[in-house]
């Protein structure tokens, strides 16, 4: 992704269909309070900008993902795009 390095301290995690955002560098989390709070800022940005390209994420930094069936290819191919742009917002 443009303007974002391979060490910048954000990591997707994912279980099967779940999967949820943190800013950190850590290989794994697999309990909210693993995440470090000192991210939420960050999460406040990045959910935002996702907003505004249409992409609807919960609002906390705490919650979790899905995807289904329900999404196609388009919607996927959409919110990837959107992410990587609104995460360059929020690492700004």
């Amino acid at each position: 992704m443009k303007g974002i390095s391979p060490d910048t301290p954000f990591r997707i995690f994912q279980i099967g269909s779940i999967f949820w955002p943190a800013f950190t560098d850590k290989k794994k989390i697999s309990a909210s309070s693993e995440i470090d709070p000192a991210g939420m800022e960050k999460f406040k940005k990045l959910h935002a900008a996702l907003l505004e390209r249409g992409i609807y994420f919960g609002p906390s930094g705490y919650e979790v993902g899905f995807v289904s069936s329900a999404h196609s290819s388009k919607d996927i191919e959409k919110t990837i795009t959107a992410f990587k742009e609104a995460l360059e917002i929020a690492l700004k």
